[in-house]
């Protein structure tokens, strides 16, 4: 069959590892693993849960993942390859057209090898067939060994499943079975061979004795999540750790406090985005795959992965592991047993900058994402339903010693106030001036009598200003309305201390109206000689928070953090 040049590179550079020693080392030597095969390959599982076995035993290893569907080791003729182009309207590629280019490009120590699914037709045993697949894995070998490639594995093809699949060849399996009892006998000549067919085979059987409709492979032919962990299970007891071959799955591999399911997560995304990247880099002849990003754009974002895989297998923060708009969230208590959440960039900027959101963790999140991005951790405290009262700034105030001894946080964060939250924001600030590095406001909250007593402008709500009463310790609404600590009373101690502010608000804010909150605070705060940005959003309300680009805000927060903690850094 006529040949092309072209190479198909998936490349996934993950944490992986090799035990210390090398007389524990079952991968001496290896910088560098390439897999190949088909479709199975090409999705990836079985590579990925490999990876996690390695990821867990802490010394870094680059392993690629080279499958592409549909393809083959054998050279099919015209006609085998007739009833895949009539289904499909291509033929099926096969390895020989591309393998001297991936050699080439990937230079890999060792090659991992998995082909025959597709080999065989999906008929019967033909002999004639059977010795084209043998003489294309003896070619594998032999241009492997050329390049320099210093170990081969070979998996022997999963298990055909014709049970409940209408059409299918049931005798297929057995064409399988040959095929991998061959690459077995080749052992005696010093062939390593990991048998994924037989033992998928005796678990299937099993499984069916006392579940008649379970399947690895709901189509018959592509294993799910379980049938991968089992070839992946069989490559790592080839390898000698049996005690890793007997975990249930992948993410047992690793040990508390790691979150395991997070980290296998982790892995899999970063393959399959340099997966893509790479074949859309090098280009291919198999119709219908996903496009990739250009390949720097992909390892940027794959390195940004491998930054998170660490932060998760030396966890930087203690308690629960969970994922915020793509980065790493840490929940745990504090002070008095108070859920607090830290959100931790990819790259954190030196000296641990930080910026602490008052409500709304959740709610219009561009400016933190931004934040985030740009090397900055985020922190919410969660103590709902308190406005800012006195017991709020308690609870913050227990929360920053903590979080800027135990956890080395910088001393003066920004803080964010978005709506209510500017309550918690200026409140905890006029008692902590020195400990502040700016304040952003977001349409926030400055004076109770607008919002909720809505005693202005604004529609107030009757349920907060009644909330309002008690959490402040308010004996009657006159008292409410006398308060002199609301964040428009209670701006000396800011200005005093230097503290930037910011304000984003909507000029048809109607909820807090801003000509009695922003605007009020403003005017106030420059009598006092403070510094003040005010960026109003025309025809705008309450809703929707922030800017549509937050550069503004968003510079504005890493100046000030950088200039206030210069000395911590």
């Amino acid at each position: 069959m006529k040949r092309h040049l072209s190479l198909i590179g998936a490349a996934a550079l993950i944490l992986a590892a090799a035990a210390p020693g090398a007389a524990n080392d079952p991968l001496p030597g290896i910088k560098r693993i390439v897999f190949l095969g088909d479709s199975i390959t090409y999705g990836g599982h079985y590579v990925t849960d490999f990876a996690c076995w390695l990821a867990a035993r802490e010394k870094p290893i680059e392993v690629l993942n080279l499958g592409l569907p549909s393809e083959t080791a054998a050279d099919l003729t015209d006609a085998e390859q007739q009833p895949h182009v009539t289904a499909h309207k291509f033929p099926r590629p096969e390895l020989r057209e591309r393998l001297s280019r991936v050699l080439e490009a990937a230079k890999p120590d060792l090659l991992v090898v998995c082909y025959g699914m597709n080999d065989g037709c999906y008929e019967p045993l033909n002999p004639e067939r059977f010795g084209r697949f043998r003489e294309g894995l003896l070619a594998v070998r032999q241009e492997a060994a050329k390049a320099g490639t210093r170990r081969i594995i070979h998996l022997t093809p999963p298990v055909y499943d014709a049970a409940g699949q209408k059409g299918r060849e049931p005798a297929y399996d057995e064409t399988l079975k040959q095929y991998g009892h061959w690459l077995l006998s080749k052992r005696a000549e010093g062939w390593e061979v990991a048998d994924t067919h037989g033992p998928m085979r005796q678990a299937l059987d099993r499984r069916r004795q006392s579940e008649p409709g379970f399947a690895f492979a709901r189509d018959g032919v592509h294993p799910g999540r379980e049938g991968h962990w089992l070839m992946a299970r069989e490559l790592i007891r080839l390898l000698g750790d049996e005690s890793a071959a007997k975990a249930a799955a992948a993410e047992e591999l690793f040990a508390q406090p790691v979150e395991g399911a997070a980290i296998r997560a982790l892995l899999h995304q970063r393959m399959e985005i340099l997966r893509d990247a790479w074949l859309t880099r090098t280009g291919h002849n198999r119709p219908g795959l996903k496009k990739g990003l250009p390949l720097e754009e992909a390892q940027a974002k794959a390195n940004e992965l491998t930054r998170q895989m660490q932060a998760l297998l030396k966890p930087a923060f203690p308690g629960k592991i969970s994922f915020w708009n793509g980065y790493l969230r840490h929940d745990f208590e504090v002070g008095e047993g108070k859920l607090c959440s830290v959100i931790a960039p990819a790259t954190p900027l030196p000296g641990r900058l930080w910026a602490w959101k008052g409500e709304f963790l959740d709610a219009f999140p561009a400016t933190e994402i931004e934040l985030l991005k740009k090397g900055v951790h985020i922190v919410y405290l969660r103590i709902p339903n308190l406005l800012g009262a006195p017991e709020a700034v308690r609870h913050w105030n227990a929360a920053y010693q903590e979080l800027t001894t135990r956890h080395g946080l910088a001393p003066r964060p920004a803080l964010i106030g978005l709506s209510r939250g500017g309550l918690y924001c200026y409140n905890w600030a006029a008692a902590n001036p020195q400990k502040v590095a700016c304040l952003y406001g977001d349409a926030p909250v400055c004076d109770l009598k607008s919002w909720p007593g809505g005693k202005g402008r604004g529609k107030g709500s009757a349920g907060d200003w009644k909330l309002a009463m008690q959490v402040y310790g308010f004996k009657s609404e006159a008292d409410a309305l006398a308060f002199k600590g609301n964040p428009v009373d209670t701006l000396e101690p800011l200005a005093k201390a230097g503290i930037p502010l910011i304000h984003v608000y909507g000029e048809a804010d109607d909820v807090v109206p801003w000509e009695e909150n922003t605007g009020l605070l403003a005017e106030r705060y420059r009598k006092l000689g403070g510094s003040i940005e005010l960026i109003g959003k025309p025809g705008v309300g309450h809703h929707p928070h922030g800017l549509k680009d937050p550069a503004p805000v968003v510079d504005f927060i890493l100046r000030q953090l950088r200039k206030a903690n210069a000395n911590a850094q």
